[in-house]
């Protein structure tokens, strides 16, 4: 697996560009660490979910859907992060601010 080469730099201008609250923690992969087995408490998120409406930190209503199906936020492709996004907000607009829950959300994906 090839490894990380971003630099601090980058990830700062990333922190920028995707208004990520300073209350998350950023960091680079280490040299042995890998995006399939991050260390206890982090997880590995690519960009082009940031660019698929992903934010940091991330909604509740996410949390719950990757927590019910055991997934980590790398393993949903961009697009099914833009669906999700979309799902939701939609839920959102023809519920008048209902929450959608993560059984719900699998009976319309």
């Amino acid at each position: 697996m090839a490894r990380s080469r971003i630099t601090t730099e980058e990830l700062d201008d990333l922190r920028l560009s995707y208004d990520i609250s300073s209350a998350v923690l950023v960091r680079a992969p280490g040299p042995e660490e890998r995006a399939d087995d991050p260390p206890e408490g982090f997880v590995a998120i690519y960009e082009p979910a940031m660019q698929q409406s992903l934010l940091l930190p991330m909604h509740p209503f996410f949390r719950e859907v990757l927590k019910d199906w055991n997934l980590a936020p790398f393993q949903i492709t961009p697009n099914g992060w833009s669906q999700m996004v979309a799902s939701y907000l939609l839920w959102i607009v023809v519920e008048a601010g209902g929450n959608l829950t993560p059984r719900e959300f699998e009976s319309i994906y």
